[in-house]
């Protein structure tokens, strides 16, 4: 008998399988019968093999009847799904429910919207008292094989029961080598912090594209010298995962066109899978803002419309001289312009964060799911792709403070961002004059102002909404609702 299956074989269920086989548990692998099975377990006994020759004993079974597959796990059941969100995991769910036991667990390790896994865990729980989970995954096939950070909800009960797996194949970090797994909470809190880190990882992508394009066209820099410049980064208090990789890719070469690099060579179109349009539906949905991911998703949608911007570079080409003509920069304002980039980065990063966890600490009051803010930034500190130094600080800052509202109110990130804020006007301003665009970079500078500013002009959009809808209005000086007549008579001399 085996301890633990994982349902699909695709890039992301072979890898956690192999990774839960790896750290000694037996382990059931299913895939449906299709034209596709014989190259997966072909690729699962070829993985076995090699890590034999490393010493690395790994027991996995191969199964494409689903009857067999359940019926060679121990009980009480632990499956983890490894498949396409939406329908098939309804469909999956159904059939396994046939053949499962009262107190089995099923995991959802797929990018699910946290209200379908909130629906899915009452129905299984209450028609067939088996536990269903919503867990994010982060770190990719890299990070399923050698250790990803693990963002596990649903009933502790279904914790209890799956927790020896998912703290052996978590990443680890910290001094004390710590898993990247927690219980999150309770439903669909898992997912839902899972939806919350990839917008965080819109936003940090945007800023990293930002500052790119700016030291490409403000300081004419090529692709070598700009790596050396995040590698540099990437050695201090913004070290992350998306600097290393960023160094990376700039000096990569493209092997279709000798001495040139690949990143000249993609088309300038992102691409995205839905989660970071999410973040932003449920940031409005319980009214919280999030700037600096909305902008990041936005850059991408304009990223998309190709043709138009061609179009629109050819109509407006004069708004601004060439960059060919444009003065040269001499290495002393070069340098000083790259640590206010620097600061630029950091401030931005930390306003992201800042978001995202505001947001989450909202979404967790309102769906009473109690979610540790200072256990979540650990969990993210290893294995996912917004592992960041910043983590540790973040941690710290709601570890003495569980229930702060914002991280903007932390005293050392405060201080932090009262000297980084400077380089991020700085850089905002330069750009702007430049026409250069700075979505994700303007709007975290925005988002700072607006936050710092005790009294708004929100008041007079409120007086628009009264005037034209009779909304009404709260007043500085008395309690209660007011409306006014607004209407100018016909004989005003204003």
């Amino acid at each position: 008998m085996n301890e633990f299956g994982v349902f699909g074989m695709g890039t992301m269920g072979q890898n956690l399988a192999l990774n839960i086989a790896e750290r000694g548990f037996r382990v059931s692998a299913y895939n449906r019968p299709d034209k596709f099975q014989a190259r997966i377990w072909e690729a699962l006994e070829r993985a076995k093999i090699e890590g034999s020759k490393e010493g690395k004993s790994m027991m996995i079974e191969a199964y494409t009847s689903l009857p067999d597959f359940v019926s060679s796990l121990t009980s009480p059941r632990r499956i983890l799904l490894s498949i396409p969100s939406g329908r098939p995991v309804d469909d999956t769910l159904e059939a396994l429910a046939q053949l499962l036991s009262k107190g089995d667990v099923v995991i959802d390790s797929g990018n699910e919207h946290f209200i379908q896994t909130e629906r899915r865990s009452k129905m299984m729980l209450e028609k067939y008292q088996i536990h269903h989970m919503g867990m994010g995954v982060s770190g990719g096939e890299y990070g399923a094989r050698n250790g990803p950070s693990l963002m596990p909800g649903g009933t502790k009960e279904s914790w209890q029961r799956v927790s020896d797996v998912l703290l052996a194949i978590a990443a680890k970090a910290g001094p004390n080598n710590e898993s990247c797994v927690k219980w999150v909470g309770p439903g669909g809190s898992g997912h839902y912090v899972k939806m919350v880190h990839n917008g965080i990882e819109y936003a940090d992508m945007q800023f990293i594209a930002e500052a790119y394009d700016f030291m490409r066209h403000i300081y004419g820099m090529g692709n070598i010298e700009i790596a050396a410049v995040f590698s540099n980064w990437n050695k201090g208090r913004l070290r992350s995962y998306l600097f290393e990789i960023t160094s990376e890719i700039l000096i990569k070469e493209d092997d279709q066109q000798s001495g040139n690099f690949l990143l000249d060579a993609i088309l300038d179109q992102s691409g995205q899978k839905g989660t970071g349009k999410w973040t932003v539906q449920e940031a409005a949905n319980i009214g919280m803002a999030v700037p600096s991911i909305s902008a990041a998703l936005e850059a991408r949608f304009t990223s998309a419309r190709k043709a138009e911007r061609v179009m629109c570079d050819k109509v407006y080409s004069r708004v601004v001289p060439p960059i060919s003509v444009r003065g040269h920069v001499g290495a002393t304002a070069k340098k000083a312009g790259l640590e206010a980039l620097e600061e630029a980065l950091y401030a931005s990063k930390i306003l992201a964060y800042a978001q995202g966890f505001t947001m989450i600490k909202a979404a967790s009051d309102e769906f009473k799911w109690n979610i540790c803010l200072s256990d979540l930034a650990l969990i993210w500190r290893g294995g996912c792709i917004i592992r960041a130094n910043l983590l540790n600080g973040i941690s710290a800052a709601f570890k003495q403070v569980p229930d702060s509202p914002s991280l903007l109110f932390d005293s050392s990130f405060a201080e932090e961002l009262f000297t980084a804020q400077k380089g991020l006007r700085q850089v905002v301003l330069e750009a702007v004059g430049e026409g250069l665009a700075m979505p994700g970079l303007a709007s975290s500078l925005s988002y700072f102002d607006s936050m710092r500013r005790s009294r708004c002009p929100a008041n007079m959009i409120q007086a628009q909404r009264d005037y034209f809808g009779a909304h009404t209005f709260k007043r500085i000086d008395k309690d209660g609702s007011f409306h006014a007549t607004w209407a100018r008579p016909v004989n005003s001399k204003l």
